[in-house]
């Protein structure tokens, strides 16, 4: 154990295993049955909570281009602790593979104020590295710091903030890397914006493309393998905007957008005459998301949040995308598209 780890607090919860029931058992037992059939066949794995369960929902896309061909297994649960981790650790989530290496993201749930001292979280991290490293000793892990939460600068993100300094560490230990990524999901005001993190704490399909892109050049490293490109962004440029109106006939406009990184900007300019600029554009890879704001002419305050996946559509290209139109605190969901030669 290197200096200057030692528990905190003697025992305590983030470090007493703990199973759980329900779903997340259900889920766990799922596992232990893909391990048992992937013998051999497991490079590697990603450990943690909600977050990297994540992988198999909004990240979907990303996980298959970045990870499809790499042996990887999601080993992430919804709700899950250090504690939650540790335990499942104990009971066949990775015995008899020997993956090379481990992504390990844990601890925001813990970091809730009745539940466990910025010391404690330390701790459970440091319990969980241990136990991957008794049970997986030839596996390397790439360490990642606990991404921030809370669109505004809050306490809690705070708490993750120091936790994280010591956290990382563990990376004087042999095997084990740290890269701290959170940094990417704040804009220059410390925001987090709900394009990335729509809930401020679970990442969107632009959110997991910025995640994979963040971690490749340090994990294909690791597993002795060429970086993956990134999937380059074509967002920028004209495109012909179509959404259906209030009276549920097609509205078209011009969209023009521009991209500096993964920050999308530009406007939607009606054929009136009428132009509304993006707010909190992001691109990353296919996918895309901003809003727009503006007052209707009786006053009332009307909000656009749109996201969208570009795909080739014949000669051309398509974004196929969804909105959510807030008016007055009434939410109503649509379809939209823009299509450019």
């Amino acid at each position: 154990m290197p200096a200057g780890f030692t528990l905190a607090q003697g025992t305590h919860s983030a470090v007493t295993p703990q199973p759980r029931s329900g779903g997340p058992m259900e889920r766990h037992e799922s596992f232990n049955r893909l391990v048992k059939e992937r013998q051999g066949q497991v490079d590697l794995v990603f450990i943690g909570d909600s977050i990297t369960q994540g992988w198999e929902g909004s990240g979907k896309s990303t996980w298959e281009y970045y990870y499809g061909d790499r042996k990887a297994l999601n080993l992430g649960i919804g709700g899950d602790r250090t504690q939650h981790v540790l335990w499942r650790l104990d009971h066949g989530n990775v015995e008899g593979i020997s993956p090379r290496v481990a992504v390990v993201m844990i601890g925001t749930n813990n970091s809730a104020d009745d539940r466990n001292t910025a010391g404690e979280m330390v701790d459970g991290v440091q319990a969980v590295i241990d136990s991957i490293q008794e049970k997986l000793p030839e596996t390397r892990i790439l360490l990642l710091g606990i991404f921030p939460r809370g669109r505004e600068f809050n306490d809690q993100r705070g708490k993750i903030l120091q936790v994280n300094q010591v956290i990382r560490k563990m990376a004087s230990r042999s095997g084990v890397s740290w890269l701290d990524i959170g940094h990417h999901f704040i804009d220059g005001e410390g925001r987090i914006p709900p394009t990335i993190m729509p809930d401020a704490l679970h990442l969107s399909p632009i959110g997991y493309e910025i995640w994979a892109e963040a971690i490749e050049g340090r994990l294909a490293g690791m597993l002795n393998q060429p970086p993956k490109s990134p999937r380059k962004s074509r967002a920028a440029g004209e495109w012909t905007w179509s959404m259906p109106g209030p009276d549920g006939r097609m509205v078209d406009a011009a969209l023009t957008a521009t991209l500096d990184g993964h920050t999308l900007r530009g406007s939607i300019r009606f054929p009136q005459g009428r132009s509304f600029e993006f707010q909190d554009g992001y691109a990353a890879g296919p996918f895309l998301g901003f809003h727009l704001d503006r007052i209707r002419p009786n006053g009332e305050s009307i909000t656009y949040r749109m996201s969208a996946e570009i795909s080739p559509d014949g000669d051309g290209q398509t974004m196929n995308g969804t909105v959510r139109t807030s008016l007055e605190g009434e939410n109503m969901d649509a379809d939209w598209k823009a299509t450019r030669d």
